[in-house]
């Protein structure tokens, strides 16, 4: 008798605990900036004359992502600072949110080049919100507000730091985005939830926000991917052997990099 009764406590036990880890702790999302021109910033005339000097219209700069250490492909780390409690299908939780780190560089000629265009977290961020929820039992969408305060920096082939400008604003959600509880194939590693992916097909999406500083901006991403097998990739801009191109970065499970130095190519 009591071997059933344990039995069925048990069972109950086993039976609450999906219900528990559909809630979303506060935690970190991380996502991949796409380039090619799917980011892109409109940088004042004042800008670019702080940049380095230029006289020039307000023009737009195009933008990719550029690997952060410790977080593989990823370059913009969002932290939801609050539980998502989400009970039943229909649910809904506003959270707040912040920006913890970003990593961009130019992706094309701007009216700086040759010199590279550095887009870094300031040190100081406002809070904004992401609002999820659950359409059913795979997942839901969600929408949100980042507030950005960035530093961006002209840099020369030396590394030296030739003007800087400071921009802030905020970037909405051009549509609600899918969010899935199951993984897909390609996730880095075990999470309470997936956002960006949908919840039917378990693949990604390209997601989008449009942002508003003095002038417009628009930014697309992604979730970042599985960490890929080792093989080379650019190293940090502030590093000297990226400056002279005698470095790679080795990515190595669980989506840590290390910056090891190589052989220049032949010229």
């Amino acid at each position: 008798m009591r071997a059933r009764v344990f039995a069925v406590a048990l069972v109950a036990v086993l039976c609450s605990l999906p219900m528990i880890a559909q809630d979303i702790p506060a935690g970190p999302d991380v996502w991949d900036s796409l380039g090619g021109g799917a980011t892109n910033v409109m940088l004042t005339s004042n800008d670019w004359k702080l940049l380095c000097g230029v006289t020039v219209p307000d023009t737009a700069v195009q933008l990719k992502g550029f690997n952060l250490p410790g977080y593989g492909t990823g370059d913009t780390v969002i932290n939801r600072l609050e539980n998502a409690s989400l009970p039943s299908i229909g649910s809904t939780a506003t959270v707040r949110i912040q920006l913890a780190n970003l990593s961009m560089v130019n992706d094309g000629s701007h009216p700086c080049s040759p010199l590279t265009i550095r887009v870094t977290q300031d040190s100081s961020q406002g809070t904004g919100s992401m609002t999820i929820t659950k359409t059913s039992a795979l997942g839901g969408t969600f929408t949100a507000t980042v507030l950005v305060n960035a530093i961006i920096e002209a840099v020369d082939s030396a590394g030296n730091i030739k003007g800087t400008t400071f921009v802030n604003g905020k970037m909405d959600d051009a549509s609600a985005s899918p969010w899935s509880y199951a993984a897909p194939i390609s996730a880095p590693a075990a999470s309470p939830w997936y956002p960006g992916v949908n919840p039917l097909t378990k693949k990604p999406v390209r997601l989008c926000r449009r942002g508003n500083k003095i002038l417009p901006a628009w930014h697309c991403y992604q979730p970042r991917p599985k960490c890929p097998a080792p093989g080379p990739r650019p190293a940090p801009l502030d590093t000297d052997a990226a400056l002279d191109g005698n470095a790679v970065i080795i990515a190595i499970e669980p989506c840590s990099i290390e910056v090891e130095p190589v052989e220049p190519a032949p010229k």
